[in-house]
């Protein structure tokens, strides 16, 4: 059975998000936003597929404009934990049906986005857990 399209909104593009944006256009409906047009230039001679929005993602205001509604997936990935935090909580508080995915770069901050019930990852502890867990396997041969 054929995976059926999704629409994405993935808000960030810098090094993570373009390489989220770039990987999940290959089979569904994405939309980056961004508030600086340098960081589009990511997606550039890729094989993006996708759209992108030029937009001060400060601006909770903005969010209403963003077609919310329509999205499957919401990906908050900027590198501020705390805008991370508000756009996130914003986005769940006006569309509670979304599901969000929100970056926590600083493993203390993780505890805040987990008490409001979001999901989050954190690049850092994925990133240590991955170098610990190879460690270990290394040691067991």
């Amino acid at each position: 059975m054929k995976e059926a399209v999704k629409y994405i909104i993935i808000i960030g593009c810098g090094r993570l998000g373009s390489e989220l944006a770039l990987e999940l256009s290959l089979k569904h409906s994405v939309v980056v936003i961004d508030k600086n047009e340098e960081s589009f230039e990511r997606l550039a001679n890729r094989n993006f597929t996708g759209f992108t929005m030029l937009v001060d993602i400060n601006d909770m205001d903005v969010l209403k404009k963003m077609k919310l509604e329509k999205a499957d997936m919401v990906y908050v990935v900027t590198p501020d934990d705390n805008l991370n935090f508000m756009l996130a909580y914003g986005i769940k508080k006006m569309m509670p049906h979304i599901k969000i995915m929100a970056r926590a770069n600083d493993p203390m901050k993780k505890e805040i986005f987990m008490r409001e019930g979001m999901e989050i990852f954190c690049p850092i502890e994925n990133s240590v857990s991955g170098l610990v867990k190879d460690f270990y396997e290394d040691d067991k041969q």
